[in-house]
Protein backbone atom coordinates (compact mmCIF):
# COMPACT_ATOMS: atom_id res chain seq x y z
CA UNK A 1 0.00 0.00 0.00
CA UNK A 2 3.00 2.48 0.65
CA UNK A 3 4.52 2.09 -2.22
CA UNK A 4 1.12 2.87 -4.15
CA UNK A 5 1.41 6.03 -2.26
CA UNK A 6 4.44 6.31 -3.17
CA UNK A 7 3.67 6.07 -7.05
CA UNK A 8 0.81 8.25 -6.71
CA UNK A 9 3.01 11.23 -4.92
CA UNK A 10 5.64 11.10 -7.23
CA UNK A 11 3.09 10.76 -10.45
CA UNK A 12 1.24 13.87 -9.56
CA UNK A 13 4.66 15.91 -8.39
CA UNK A 14 5.99 14.71 -11.90
CA UNK A 15 2.76 16.06 -13.86
CA UNK A 16 3.13 19.25 -11.68
CA UNK A 17 6.66 19.99 -12.31
CA UNK A 18 6.20 18.93 -16.36
CA UNK A 19 3.21 21.74 -16.08
CA UNK A 20 5.65 24.34 -14.80
CA UNK A 21 8.07 23.76 -17.16
CA UNK A 22 5.99 23.81 -19.69
CA UNK A 23 4.63 27.38 -18.53
CA UNK A 24 7.79 28.69 -17.97
CA UNK A 25 9.00 28.12 -21.72
CA UNK A 26 5.23 29.58 -23.32
CA UNK A 27 5.89 32.91 -20.73
CA UNK A 28 8.19 35.65 -20.28
CA UNK A 29 8.44 36.97 -16.94
CA UNK A 30 8.27 41.02 -16.49
CA UNK A 31 7.49 43.44 -13.93
CA UNK A 32 3.98 44.90 -14.11
CA UNK A 33 2.93 47.58 -11.85
CA UNK A 34 -0.67 47.87 -10.79
CA UNK A 35 -2.13 50.77 -11.98
CA UNK A 36 -6.18 50.72 -11.11
CA UNK A 37 -9.17 48.92 -10.40
CA UNK A 38 -12.13 48.00 -12.60
CA UNK A 39 -15.16 46.97 -11.41
CA UNK A 40 -17.32 44.43 -13.45
CA UNK A 41 -21.08 45.15 -12.28
CA UNK A 42 -22.28 42.01 -13.94
CA UNK A 43 -19.66 39.80 -12.27
CA UNK A 44 -19.99 41.97 -8.97
CA UNK A 45 -15.95 42.07 -8.96
CA UNK A 46 -12.98 44.40 -8.92
CA UNK A 47 -10.22 43.49 -11.16
CA UNK A 48 -6.89 44.78 -10.95
CA UNK A 49 -5.05 46.61 -14.08
CA UNK A 50 -1.83 46.34 -14.64
CA UNK A 51 0.78 47.91 -16.97
CA UNK A 52 3.88 46.05 -17.99
CA UNK A 53 6.44 46.79 -20.86
CA UNK A 54 7.78 43.74 -23.26
CA UNK A 55 9.57 44.55 -26.45
CA UNK A 56 9.39 48.16 -26.03
CA UNK A 57 5.62 47.89 -26.25
CA UNK A 58 3.53 49.12 -22.80
CA UNK A 59 0.63 47.38 -22.24
CA UNK A 60 -2.25 48.29 -19.45
CA UNK A 61 -4.18 45.67 -19.24
CA UNK A 62 -6.91 43.78 -17.00
CA UNK A 63 -6.04 40.94 -14.97
CA UNK A 64 -9.12 38.40 -15.05
CA UNK A 65 -7.59 35.83 -12.90
CA UNK A 66 -8.61 33.98 -9.22
CA UNK A 67 -8.46 37.60 -7.14
CA UNK A 68 -10.38 38.75 -4.26
CA UNK A 69 -10.82 42.54 -3.46
CA UNK A 70 -10.52 44.39 -0.07
CA UNK A 71 -13.50 45.33 -0.36
CA UNK A 72 -14.89 41.51 -0.32
CA UNK A 73 -12.15 40.35 1.87
CA UNK A 74 -13.19 42.91 4.61
CA UNK A 75 -17.18 41.96 3.78
CA UNK A 76 -16.48 38.75 4.47
CA UNK A 77 -14.37 39.36 7.88
CA UNK A 78 -17.66 41.75 9.18
CA UNK A 79 -20.13 38.89 8.57
CA UNK A 80 -21.76 37.79 11.52
CA UNK A 81 -21.74 34.05 11.36
CA UNK A 82 -23.65 33.52 14.41
CA UNK A 83 -26.88 34.04 12.63
CA UNK A 84 -26.08 31.45 10.19
CA UNK A 85 -26.73 27.65 10.18
CA UNK A 86 -24.42 25.32 11.94
CA UNK A 87 -22.78 23.88 8.65
CA UNK A 88 -22.56 27.39 7.44
CA UNK A 89 -21.18 28.61 10.48
CA UNK A 90 -18.20 26.28 10.49
CA UNK A 91 -17.08 26.30 6.13
CA UNK A 92 -17.58 30.37 7.44
CA UNK A 93 -15.10 30.41 10.05
CA UNK A 94 -12.57 28.97 8.08
CA UNK A 95 -13.08 31.10 5.15
CA UNK A 96 -12.35 34.29 7.70
CA UNK A 97 -9.15 32.59 9.02
CA UNK A 98 -7.95 32.44 5.78
CA UNK A 99 -5.39 34.64 4.28
CA UNK A 100 -6.46 36.61 1.20
CA UNK A 101 -3.82 38.36 -0.85
CA UNK A 102 -4.25 42.31 -1.13
CA UNK A 103 -2.95 43.73 -4.09
CA UNK A 104 -1.55 47.44 -3.29
CA UNK A 105 -2.03 50.61 -6.38
CA UNK A 106 1.14 51.68 -7.31
CA UNK A 107 3.14 47.99 -6.71
CA UNK A 108 5.48 46.29 -8.36
CA UNK A 109 4.31 42.69 -8.95
CA UNK A 110 6.21 39.42 -11.08
CA UNK A 111 3.94 38.62 -13.56
CA UNK A 112 3.97 35.72 -16.60
CA UNK A 113 2.98 36.90 -20.18
CA UNK A 114 2.08 34.75 -22.72
CA UNK A 115 4.51 34.94 -25.68
CA UNK A 116 2.24 34.61 -28.47
CA UNK A 117 -0.20 36.80 -26.65
CA UNK A 118 1.27 39.63 -24.63
CA UNK A 119 -2.64 40.67 -24.04
CA UNK A 120 -2.73 37.06 -21.56
CA UNK A 121 -0.75 37.45 -18.30
CA UNK A 122 -0.91 35.66 -14.60
CA UNK A 123 0.18 37.04 -11.58
CA UNK A 124 3.10 34.91 -10.72
CA UNK A 125 2.47 35.82 -7.02
CA UNK A 126 -0.40 33.39 -7.54
CA UNK A 127 1.26 30.53 -6.97
CA UNK A 128 3.42 29.30 -10.19
CA UNK A 129 6.75 29.96 -8.28
CA UNK A 130 8.55 25.93 -8.30
CA UNK A 131 8.42 24.20 -4.97
CA UNK A 132 5.42 22.63 -4.65
CA UNK A 133 5.95 19.95 -6.90
CA UNK A 134 9.31 18.85 -5.30
CA UNK A 135 7.24 18.18 -2.41
CA UNK A 136 5.17 16.17 -4.11
CA UNK A 137 7.92 14.41 -5.14
CA UNK A 138 9.84 14.23 -1.67
CA UNK A 139 6.55 12.51 -0.34
CA UNK A 140 6.40 9.91 -2.07
CA UNK A 141 10.13 9.13 -2.46
CA UNK A 142 9.78 8.81 1.44
CA UNK A 143 6.57 6.53 1.21
CA UNK A 144 8.70 4.28 -1.16
CA UNK A 145 12.27 3.92 0.91
CA UNK A 146 9.63 3.37 3.69
CA UNK A 147 7.90 1.01 1.75
CA UNK A 148 10.87 -0.96 0.97
CA UNK A 149 12.12 -1.01 3.91
CA UNK A 150 8.98 -2.54 5.35
CA UNK A 151 9.76 -5.01 2.89
CA UNK A 152 13.65 -5.48 3.73
CA UNK A 153 12.25 -6.43 7.96
CA UNK A 154 9.66 -8.96 6.60
CA UNK A 155 12.23 -10.54 4.87
CA UNK A 156 15.33 -10.55 7.32
CA UNK A 157 12.83 -11.55 10.42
Amino acid sequence: MLKIIGIVFIAIGSFNLFQYNKTMKDNICVKGVLIDYTYSPTLRRSFPIFRYTIDGITYKEEYRGSYTSKKQIDELKNINIDQMPKATRNFMKKLKDANYVEYEIGKEYKLLVNKNNPKEYWIAEDGTNKGREYIWLGIGTIFLIISFISKIIKIIF
